[in-house]
């Protein structure tokens, strides 16, 4: 009977993951009149590396990041200009975030807190490196110059995307902060499950 509880409060919880990274991949929704929040991505991942641990979980939510962006292409009409070679290697990169996760203690503001922000940071940076050196060496740039210009390109992107995680996971760590001491979301107010 509890693992049937766990398996619904899992399904719950990536359901609620899915619709807020529907809400927030970048692409023109409804949401978008209101507030434009960063994509909720590798918040999500991180999450589930944290304290869902289970494969299938990471694969629902790789596979429903490529199908938004499908779906915003396909029927929305939105720029596919990301789309080259190198967006096979993204589900890899968000599998790597999934599996850092596992090393993280807790989204909580504790004792490895230090510990804990470090790997999300380091974490976040790679993912981003080698999304973005596969999508800048399937560019005209790279084409033209090789990679003398991807210094400057990295330069100019990362302050401006990496943060956005950041930021995510700033407010996602506030919020199992109060939540362990609260417990308004008592599936995750303990420690990750082993």
């Amino acid at each position: 009977m509890t693992e049937q509880i766990n398996k619904a409060r899992t399904i719950f919880a990536v359901f609620i993951m899915v619709l807020v990274m529907i809400a927030t991949r970048g692409h023109v929704n409804w949401i978008d009149a209101f507030v434009h929040l960063p994509d909720f991505t590798i918040p999500a991942l991180f999450i589930a590396g944290v304290y869902l641990r289970k494969f299938w979980v990471a694969f629902v939510i790789i596979v429903s990041a490529i199908a938004i962006d499908n779906y915003a292409i396909v029927y929305k009409g939105i720029s596919a200009n990301c789309i080259t070679p190198a967006y096979s290697v993204l589900p890899f990169t968000y599998y790597g975030i999934f599996w850092v996760g596992k090393y993280i203690s807790a989204l909580k503001i504790d004792t490895n807190i230090i510990k804990n922000a470090l790997i999300i940071i380091a974490a976040s940076c790679a993912q981003w490196l080698v999304a973005t050196s596969g999508y800048f060496f399937f560019t005209a740039t790279y084409a033209k110059t090789g990679w003398a210009n991807f210094p400057a390109y990295a330069a100019q992107w990362s302050v401006v995307e990496i943060p956005l995680v950041l930021y995510w996971m700033v407010a996602i760590t506030i919020v199992f902060t109060l939540n362990h001491r609260y417990s308004f979301i008592p599936y995750f107010s303990a420690h990750k499950s082993h």
